[in-house]
């Protein structure tokens, strides 16, 4: 049996959920051990596959009296990061016949992808958005805090590039992203698509609908949320629905922020933090209709996830989201205008055919074409190349 080392520092959220997703699919196949530093959220609850986790000191970022100096401290973890990267290549050049490498969350594409000896392949969920995307992400609006980081980002940026060149394969996960790939390091790069678990994510007989909409992403400006609130903001306050927000994490301040916004335009909305996966199954299935509004998304579990459980999608027409969803037949797609989001969600609200037929096409959508099989079958391929 083929032996695979997986390397990953991965946080909470979408990213880890579709690495246990093919680690679980894996494990019958190949002989599988993964590798991550302190701080990265576990990959795996099965027993036959062993997990090392190797010590990575200085995580903590600097506050209080310390804050001025951020850029120095940071720069100093990521080197760490990187010493870090290279005693598991070490062990892993010594182990295993491959590797498949995950983003990291101190830079995109980690350097073990340096020091490797074997073959390798590089699944990129996202490259160094905050470098490539500063319209849409941007770690501070201070001019003189962005000025000191920018050695901080030249740092990323080399690492992250060289890594990648670095990297045997490319594996992603949407057109978007093969076709960003290509443009940012001019490197090719092979589709794998995660798929869902529709006998967990389901419709619910006993689950009635509510008047409620879901935004699903952690509580960063880009995610969408405060896009969410205004187009709920111009339906008619009689039929106005509900919001639930789901995050995992929250950007300093910005869940105040989201509040304020929903006040002034008089949306009721309940934002929960750090919830299992059967509370977000039981919030999909109450709610009429999940709004994703986040920008230049990567792939986006959650359309799908809501697709499984019986409900429509409303999805900006950007990013990885028209690679899952077909306007006006399993979902709706938009410009991003609130105006044309309260025109599609106002449709869903007062036409129960239209919701049948996203619901029946959406479950026949993940069926078909997101069955957890299908990606994972591929990334086998994939790795038995190697």
């Amino acid at each position: 049996m083929k032996k695979i080392a997986v390397f990953h520092m991965l946080p909470s959220g979408g990213g880890i959920r579709v690495l246990r997703q093919f680690v679980e699919g894996l494990s019958p196949d190949f002989d599988l051990h993964i590798h991550q530093p302190e701080g990265a959220s576990s990959a795996t609850n099965i027993s036959a596959v062993e997990e090392t986790v190797y010590p990575y000191p200085m995580w903590k970022k600097p506050r209080g009296y310390l804050r001025p100096v951020a850029p120095l401290f940071l720069i100093l973890r990521l080197l760490s990061f990187k010493r870090v990267c290279r005693r598991v290549a070490d062990n892993i050049n010594r182990t295993a016949d491959a590797v498949l490498v995950h983003n990291a969350m101190p830079v995109a594409a980690p350097p073990i992808l340096q020091f490797l000896n074997i073959p390798s392949a590089y699944f990129c969920y996202e490259y160094p958005r905050h470098i490539f995307e500063k319209d849409i992400i941007q770690r501070t609006k201070s001019l003189p805090a962005r000025l000191a980081l920018l050695p901080l980002e030249r740092l990323e940026k080399c690492i992250d590039r060289k890594s990648t060149l670095n990297a045997d394969k490319i594996i992603t996960f949407s057109n978007y992203m093969q076709q960003r790939i290509r443009d940012i390091y001019n490197r090719d790069s092979v589709i794998v698509r995660p798929g869902i678990d529709d006998s967990f994510f389901s419709p619910s007989p006993a689950t009635g609908k509510e008047n409620s909409v879901l935004s699903v992403g952690a509580l960063w400006p880009f995610k969408g949320h405060e896009t969410a609130i205004r187009i709920i903001g111009l339906i008619q306050p009689e039929i106005r629905p509900n919001l639930h927000i789901v995050a995992d994490r929250e950007y300093p301040g910005y869940r105040m922020q989201l509040v304020s916004l929903a006040q002034d335009l008089s949306v009721k909305v309940t934002i929960h933090l750090n919830i299992s996966d059967i509370e977000l199954r039981e919030l999909y299935r109450r709610a009429k209709t999940v709004l994703c509004c986040q920008r230049q998304e990567p792939y986006g579990l959650v359309p799908l996830e809501s697709m499984a459980c019986g409900t429509p999608v409303i999805a900006l027409r950007e990013g990885g989201f028209v690679d899952n969803i077909i306007h006006r037949r399993n979902g709706f797609l938009f410009d991003g205008s609130a105006e044309k989001g309260a025109e599609l969600l106002f449709q869903l609200l007062s036409d129960k055919a239209s919701i049948r037929k996203m619901t029946i096409s959406g479950r026949k959508f993940i069926k078909q074409e997101r069955s957890i099989a299908m990606g994972t079958n591929k990334l086998g391929e994939i790795l038995e190349s190697l």
